[in-house]
């Protein structure tokens, strides 16, 4: 465990105020990462909001989120959630244990070479299954399998990104999408709630996630990207999966599989990192 006290929480978020951010990939929030006795820690900073209902249900959401993925076989990493009050509103704390730079599936998919990069894609690709297997749509369950949400530490593959907490249907998390993205309500004003799903329908759709896991593999190693559509192609065939399914998501693994233009123009809207879509001749 984390092992933080009360006493300590306000030394780490003051340690956080004054350090650098870990990452350029998070879009609610910019990750810190800190010492903390001898042990390294991320820690997140949520969107200030006035509704202090509103975040005691995230609050709430997202410790059961986290025992409903462990309790379908993906692993987390020790996470703490907290609040404290920010010029008269509540604020979203998330502190977690950190993993090495080069622990980060994304980092690692960077430098790995064709074979080792279709084992990370394998390596996703099961925890997708597991939570497949696991029931999720029933559940009204939402999951994220991305490179860039998951680390790769003593050879298990840990799945880091607890926020925003996932255990709700689609449209009730598209409203926490936008009212906790760092534009706050001048994104509401924007973006229509149904325009969200371009981005969440990979949260709730099997097929959809396999997609995307794949486009981030081929837009990150794009030299690879015939062998990661063919590794997809393969495994999907060999899955557990509907046969309705296959036949999506084999359609979808014809060419490099694009991001959504909203996703790209948010990106770029918020300054997120992230490679562009291949060029299609």
């Amino acid at each position: 465990m984390l092992g933080i006290t009360q006493g300590d929480l306000d030394l780490v978020l003051s340690d956080a105020e004054t350090g650098i951010a870990d990452s350029n990939l998070g879009f609610f929030s910019k990750p810190y990462r800190i010492d903390y006795k001898g042990q390294q820690l991320i820690v997140k900073k949520y969107l200030p909001v006035r509704d202090a209902e509103f975040v005691s249900g995230i609050v709430e959401n997202h410790d059961r989120y986290i025992r409903v993925l462990r309790n379908a076989g993906i692993k987390v990493p020790d996470t703490l959630i907290t609040t404290r009050h920010v010029n008269g509103k509540f604020q979203i704390i998330i502190i977690q244990e950190a993993f090495r730079k080069d622990e980060l599936l994304r980092n690692l998919a960077e430098t790995s070479s064709e074979s080792e990069l279709l084992k990370l894609c394998s390596l996703i690709f099961d925890d997708t299954i597991k939570f497949l297997k696991n029931g999720y749509e029933s559940m009204k369950t939402g999951f994220h399998p991305t490179l860039r949400n998951y680390a790769l530490h003593d050879g298990s593959l840990f799945y880091f990104d607890t926020f925003p907490p996932m255990l709700m249907g689609q449209r009730e998390l598209n409203k926490i999408i936008l009212r906790m993205s760092p534009f706050g309500s001048f994104f509401k004003k924007i973006i229509p709630l149904n325009l969200i799903n371009r981005v969440s329908d990979e949260y709730y759709y099997f097929d959809k996630m396999f997609k995307g896991i794949a486009g981030s593999c081929c837009r990150l190693r794009p030299e690879y990207a015939d062998a990661v559509l063919r590794f997809g192609i393969d495994y999907i065939n060999n899955s557990p999966c509907s046969q309705a399914e296959k036949h999506k998501i084999t359609a979808f693994l014809q060419s490099p599989p694009d991001l959504p233009v909203l996703w790209t123009f948010i990106r770029k809207l918020s300054g997120n990192v992230g490679k562009p879509n291949i060029r299609k001749l």
